[in-house]
């Protein structure tokens, strides 16, 4: 008898790849990439700046307008989605935004266009002090280089588009096709949105350290954000395994199926990325607690850190896309 060995999830993700020769497919997954990681980010920076972020008004700017290119992304590729959505299904594009997956993609889509449209830069000083003595005008002069950003009124389409993108991913994928209907498109939504602020908070507080606090000044940012991130980690880890627990029967399912064998692979890369935040959380952020301004080592490997665990994350994205396309039987 001749022995075959069983495939394994790297096997079966290199072989997707070079598989889906599909126009259609290809061009859904392509899209999907492009909607779900633009989504995820610009939801996650807005965070980010409304809960997190302390600094100067340019710094504001600067991830405002990552969020622009993130919502940017969510149109294209929400546009990418449709256009495959319809190939699929051998339909106009009008007739294709009939369907779950082409009506989701149609919410990203505006979504996009009003993140890109919808925010404005609008901020408030922090702790200003009154005015005095000499001292404590120059603290008052320093006290208003530190801003946040203020999600006014004029950002209120900006604001309504990230929030519509996300609930969009409760309207397809095994959402519809698994378990009761309405609680797992809710447990979707949010474990899109807890993994959003990870996502988007790792991947901003990576462009401060490398733009804009190259110095180390970013450790107290990174000290606050570690809070933040842990109740989004513990929220992506229960939302994920409720949503297990609707879509399998059993526990071979997730070696003999092809999405559980991408499950597999993405709680891998998931794994990964959550020992880099351990690290960052039990020794980067109580080492930058102690010395603000950071020494240069530590604020080398804070820096390290971050690119690397924003680079897992972006593959999480990845290998989220393929596990929306895949079979559970």
């Amino acid at each position: 008898m001749r022995f075959v060995p069983a495939s394994t999830p790297l096997d079966d993700f290199l072989a997707d790849a070079g598989s889906a020769t599909d126009t259609g497919e290809l061009l859904q997954r392509i899209g999907l990439f492009g909607s779900l990681g633009g989504a995820t980010l610009a939801a996650g920076l807005l965070v980010l700046l409304a809960v997190v972020h302390r600094g100067s008004h340019a710094e504001i700017r600067l991830l405002l307008r990552v969020v622009a290119m993130a919502g940017l992304f969510m149109v294209i590729g929400a546009a990418v989605e449709v256009a495959g959505v319809a190939d699929i299904n051998g339909q106009a594009w009008p007739d294709a935004l009939t369907s779950s997956a082409g009506s989701a993609a149609m919410m990203r889509l505006l979504g996009g266009l009003l993140v890109v449209l919808g925010l404005f830069d609008d901020v408030a000083p922090i702790g200003r002090p009154s005015s005095g003595t000499d001292a404590e005008n120059e603290a008052e002069n320093e006290a208003e280089s530190s801003v946040r950003w203020v999600p006014s009124a004029a950002s209120a389409f900006g604001m309504t588009g990230a929030i519509a993108a996300l609930l969009s991913f409760g309207f397809d994928g095994h959402t519809v096709t698994e378990g009761p209907r309405a609680l797992h498109a809710l447990t979707n939504v949010v474990h899109v949105a807890s993994g959003s602020v990870w996502f988007g908070g790792i991947v901003g507080l990576a462009v401060l350290a490398l733009r804009r606090r190259a110095d180390g000044s970013a450790a107290p940012l990174i000290v606050r954000f570690s809070s933040v991130a842990t109740g989004a980690l513990i929220l992506v880890a229960v939302a994920g395994g409720l949503m297990t627990l609707m879509i399998v029967d059993g526990l071979g399912e997730l070696t003999d199926t092809d999405w559980g064998r991408r499950l597999l692979l993405k709680t891998g890369a998931i794994g990964i990325a959550v020992a880099i935040g351990a690290y960052n959380h039990f020794v980067v952020v109580p080492a930058l607690d102690r010395h603000p301004d950071g020494s240069t080592a530590m604020v080398a490997r804070s820096r390290a850190t971050l690119m690397v665990e924003a680079t897992v994350l972006v593959l999480v994205v990845v290998l989220t896309v393929l596990l929306a396309g895949a079979s559970t039987n």
